[in-house]
């Protein structure tokens, strides 16, 4: 069971984990944090369960997660800045779940654009951010989903080439309140003094940076090389000589 107590010892933030909401079990910790963002909750309440049982990814996929192995958890802002920062979040978020991560547990992961937390060429996690206009402004929810201490067995089979776990990556367990406590402390310290240098961040964590892609976009697939990212979190990408800025899409490696 997720201990809050173990949690709000290691935390090391000022308003990020200041109302922690655990559940044993819940649907979806983005659809808890909403429904507490309707009825005015503060900023930097944090949702977290054992077993989601209809946790959601990116492009309307679901999101499969393990009871009492997985690490799913969702938190509410209200942020007061302009909206060409509010577009690196994602990138921000990312970058502290990877800080987080080596911090917590000697772990070197990487990024895939745009949310996909990798280790040793598979997905170990994704964020899912929403926002939406609320009684105090503009509210944001950040959903995290990281595999920490599943086995090879918990893996479905389609997905057992593409997903991993720390504890697959090395054979040891950790402790779920811990990565996710070093996670919260490097994502306020981020969000509070470090968003200009988000990019090169990012970069530096990037599994892709200058190597040839296959690209997913709105419009079709396209093979280039990842040049990078945008101020603005967007996808930079080299097809046949020309650099082309994408805001949505997915990189295939």
């Amino acid at each position: 069971m997720f201990s809050t107590e173990l949690l709000d010892v290691h935390l090391n933030t000022e308003f990020l984990g200041s109302k922690i909401n655990y559940l044993s079990e819940t649907n979806s910790t983005n659809i808890d944090a909403w429904n507490h963002i309707d009825d005015g909750s503060e900023e930097g309440a944090i949702f977290i369960t054992d077993n989601q049982k209809k946790g959601r990814g990116r492009r309307q996929n679901n999101w499969v997660s393990t009871p009492d192995k997985s690490l799913t958890v969702s938190f509410i802002l209200y942020p007061k800045i302009g909206l060409d920062k509010l577009g690196l979040l994602p990138i921000l978020t990312c970058v502290s779940i990877v800080q987080g991560i080596k911090s917590s547990t000697s772990i070197q992961t990487g990024l895939k654009w745009p949310n996909d937390i990798m280790l040793n060429m598979k997905k170990l996690g994704g964020i899912l951010i929403e926002s939406k206009t609320s009684q105090n402004g503009l509210g944001v929810v950040v959903g995290i989903g990281l595999n920490i201490n599943e086995t090879t067995h918990d893996i479905p089979n389609l997905l057992k080439d593409q997903a991993t776990s720390l504890l697959i990556y090395s054979g040891a367990s950790y402790s779920r309140e811990k990565i996710l406590s070093e996670i919260l402390n490097e994502f306020e310290r981020l969000y509070v003094q470090q968003w200009d240098s988000m990019v090169y961040i990012w970069e530096e964590y990037c599994i892709h940076q200058k190597r040839e892609v296959s690209f997913h976009a709105e419009e079709g697939l396209h093979q280039g090389v990842f040049q990078g990212i945008s101020s603005l979190g967007h996808a930079e990408i080299q097809i046949n000589g020309k650099t082309q800025t994408f805001p949505s899409g997915m990189v295939m490696l």
